[in-house]
């Protein structure tokens, strides 16, 4: 991965009563490739442009045998709840009630950069988790220094 395809910055935007947000223009592909939309960690959603869900899937495939009951629950879990989205003719994306419902999002969202993907947090969810995790990066930045 090269910088200009990481994902980066913080963008809020309103969720309609259908589901529908825009999508950080800055993002948007011309190619008109689909997103993937699935259940994050915390209680985010994770949204992957197609170049990078297809290198997850084929990492799948290819290294992990789902033997255990943990990586059973994982693939389970990631694979099942995971939808194709599309921009809409203004650059919206439709959110699956599943997904919304997993990640409580409400009225606001946050699209949070991830570097290889987007993060969507309900903004109340967001802004507590930020904080705490602010915290924890003040007491590392120290590390990062060092190198």
């Amino acid at each position: 991965m090269n910088k200009e395809n990481c994902f980066i910055g913080e963008y809020r935007y309103s969720v309609d009563d259908k589901g529908r947000t825009m999508f950080p223009a800055h993002y948007r592909c011309d190619t008109g490739s689909p997103y993937v939309l699935t259940k994050g960690m915390d209680r985010c959603l994770y949204l992957f442009d197609d170049r990078v869900w297809t290198s997850i899937t084929e990492r799948f495939y290819g290294d992990l045998i789902p033997v255990s009951s943990d990586n059973r629950a994982f693939v389970r879990i990631l694979f099942s709840g995971a939808a194709t989205v599309e921009l809409d003719k203004i650059g919206r994306i439709s959110i699956p009630q599943h997904l919304r419902e997993y990640a409580s999002l409400d009225k606001e969202v946050v699209f949070a950069g991830a570097l290889t993907h987007l993060e969507i947090w309900d903004v109340h969810i967001w802004d507590t988790y930020r904080s705490k995790a602010e915290k924890v990066f003040e007491q590392n930045i120290g590390a990062l220094q060092a190198r």
